[in-house]
């Protein structure tokens, strides 16, 4: 009798705990229903859509879709509309990757050329190998890549195929700096291909989609593994920040591991709970719960030699309360974040048809995780003045993209709009809508080196060969419009029947170095909107060896004309500047490699 008393008593317990937890969720899931619904509809005037979902691995604690995918056509955000993942992508190939290392056919820690056709990779200029765990850390040391994208319908090369023919050089030693690689990550997804036997978005349908039951989702570059998301994908509309239409924004890329995944919120939350552990650490994705906890054991470290950087692959948010892994990414309209605590175990997906949104990728995640506690930072040994210029490891150092190293960034302490002390030798940026911790890194010396975020490190720059560059762009720039103004004059004075010095050789280098600084700015900006093609690339980079050549044939021969001919001061002087005019063109085309379209 007493046992019976007893089991009922412990299923009255029992019952009574699980109401509770019932109320509980009931209650989270009211206030994050009120809290997000709220926070969209105080940024609903710069909204497009965004679909948004907050789950734990069990249960979807909010999901919902807002605002239109077509604002011109009134068509609305909807539970079927389908959106790019972008970068967010990047995680099923670390999600395979780990899922070969669990069959014991990948080592994490192996010289990546042990799995790849002999003489594939021709660039590399270290002897030191480069393993899955640098290509995992993007700190294989290559330079960046355009995500060179094509029209679609247009003929998509193989992925190995794009890997060899697109090798970027490699800039720095393997594990030296975190600089973000687009192409270390379509790598590793052929790596993939290569020890399944399979191509990659097909490895990815059988080993991630399916068991996942994620039926709404294509990975290949024409999205063509899936003919509905295909279909679906024709009716959403990208738009900027300020809601700035820019069209179907259908560009695909051939390096489609790194961030063609397209979908819908709720297949994308589908694979962002089963990265969230059960009660036994067990996940779909793995046979064993260890592969799991090995998955979000750190693989890189700030420089206070404590803080979690990236997860193999996964990147940290040490500014969100919590432990919270993930990876965001941008298309050429769209952008998504995925994000997982750990501690809590509630993730969160974001989608939207905005390229480079920031108000829910990254502002709203504080309203669901909170802040992290700066008190428990310290990185007091790297505690340095860093007041200085910085560009971003991932960069251009070679090719004809070396230009976009003028992006630079000033940082200072003083200018608290954007950069807050948060902890000794740690701050908080706050710019450009983002938000994210730097780290500082200083040599032995005790000045600062690097900044390092989640994602990229920051490199400090000479302010020497700062002004240099920027002294001989702006010379670039004024030499292109100065060629512009001198060719109006000229067919001014040729209209008025004035005698010229040497006019067609000066209208050559007058035209051709206006011609120069606008495809200078035509092919920044096309790279700049994320619309840069390869026959693009190729174009203007042909046309800038072509007009180098114009310019330094007219020069010559207007030095040797200039030897046989009477000239007065103006005369000479006209010459001179004109040659000037087109010897700083040259100088430019070559200082910062235009004519390598090859890199």
């Amino acid at each position: 009798m007493k046992k019976i008393v007893y089991a009922f008593i412990l299923i009255l317990f029992c019952a009574s705990n699980l109401q509770s937890f019932a109320l509980e969720t009931e209650i989270l899931k009211a206030g994050l229903k009120s809290g997000i619904e709220n926070f969209v509809d105080k940024h609903k005037d710069t909204t497009a859509a965004v679909s948004i979902a907050v789950f734990t691995n069990e249960d979807i604690l909010f999901e919902r879709s807002f605002g239109f995918i077509n604002i011109t056509g009134n068509v609305k955000n909807h539970s079927d509309a389908v959106f790019e993942w972008g970068s967010a992508g990047k995680l099923l190939v670390w999600v395979s990757v780990m899922q070969l290392v669990e069959q014991g056919l990948l080592d994490l820690h192996a010289d990546i050329r042990y799995y790849l056709p002999a003489g594939f990779l021709r660039r590399l200029s270290f002897e030191e190998p480069i393993t899955m765990i640098h290509l995992m850390n993007h700190t294989p040391g290559f330079q960046d890549i355009h995500l060179l994208t094509v029209r679609p319908g247009r003929r998509i090369r193989e992925l190995g195929d794009v890997l060899k023919r697109f090798e970027p050089p490699q800039l720095f030693r393997p594990g030296e700096v975190v600089a973000y690689s687009n192409y270390g990550t379509a790598l590793a997804g052929f790596i993939v291909e290569l020890i399944s036997g399979k191509p990659f978005y097909q490895y990815v349908h059988d080993h991630i989609f399916a068991p996942l039951n994620m039926t709404k989702t294509a990975l290949k570059t024409d999205l063509r593994d899936n003919e509905w998301v295909q279909t679906q994908r024709t009716k959403i509309h990208g738009y900027t920040w300020n809601l700035r239409s820019r069209g179907k924004a259908s560009f695909l890329t051939p390096f489609y591991p790194a961030g063609q995944a397209t979908g819908t919120i709720s297949d994308f939350r589908k694979f962002a709970q089963a990265l969230l552990p059960c009660e036994n650490g067990a996940s779909p994705l793995f046979r064993y719960p260890e592969t799991l906890e090995q998955l979000f054991t750190p693989t890189a470290f700030f420089p206070d030699g404590k803080t979690a950087r990236i997860f193999h692959g996964f990147m940290s948010y040490p500014h969100l309360s919590g432990n919270v892994l993930g990876h965001g990414g941008n298309t050429a309209g769209m952008s998504s974040h995925l994000l997982i605590d750990l501690e809590s175990k509630v993730g969160m997906v974001v989608m939207a048809n905005q390229v480079q949104e920031s108000t829910y990728n990254f502002h709203l995640p504080l309203l669901v995780f909170g802040e992290a506690d700066f008190s428990a930072l310290n990185n007091s040994a790297n505690d340095v003045p860093i007041d200085g210029i910085y560009r971003m490891a991932r960069g251009y150092k070679r090719g004809i993209s070396r230009a976009l190293s003028l992006m630079l960034i000033p940082l200072f302490e003083s200018n608290e709009e954007i950069l807050t002390k948060a902890a000794p030798g740690v701050y908080k940026f706050t710019g450009f809508g983002m938000m994210f911790l730097l780290f500082a890194s200083a040599d032995e010396s005790g000045n600062i080196q690097y900044l390092t975020s989640f994602v990229t490190d920051f490199v400090k720059q000479n302010n020497a060969l700062v002004v240099f560059e920027l002294f001989v762009t702006v010379l670039f720039v004024i030499s292109g419009f100065y060629g512009l103004v001198m060719l109006i004059i000229m067919i001014i004075k040729k209209l008025r029947k004035k005698e010229q010095i040497l006019p067609c050789l000066r209208t050559g280098i007058y035209a051709a170095s206006f011609a120069a600084i606008i495809n200078f700015f035509v092919f920044i900006l096309s790279v700049f909107l994320f619309f840069a093609s390869l026959p693009g690339v190729i174009f203007h980079g042909i046309l800038f060896i072509l007009l180098t050549i114009a310019v330094i044939f007219c020069i010559i021969k207007i030095a040797l004309r200039a030897k046989i001919i009477n000239l007065v001061k103006k005369q000479k002087r006209q010459l001179i500047i004109t040659s000037l005019t087109g010897i700083i063109v040259v100088i430019n085309v070559f200082y910062w490699q235009l004519w390598m379209f090859w890199i």
